[in-house]
């Protein structure tokens, strides 16, 4: 869990599940990501499975 604190530059890549309320500067790959509403991604998401309520500025790769 990255809270809206959280500031990240650069990838980030787990595998496991992520939640991300923060702000995350790079791409992000995972098994399952949840993003709330103020989180905001700059750069590509590749995940199995998503869930995205903030902003994502890149590409989105998801398979449901």
């Amino acid at each position: 869990i990255f809270g809206g604190d959280i500031r990240i530059k650069g990838d980030v890549v787990a595998s496991a599940d992520l939640h991300i309320d923060g702000r995350v500067e790079g791409d992000v790959s995972c098994t399952s990501l949840v993003q709330g509403e103020s989180g905001e991604i700059v750069g590509a998401v590749k995940a199995e499975s998503a869930r995205l309520a903030g902003t994502v500025r890149g590409t989105i790769s998801v398979r449901e």
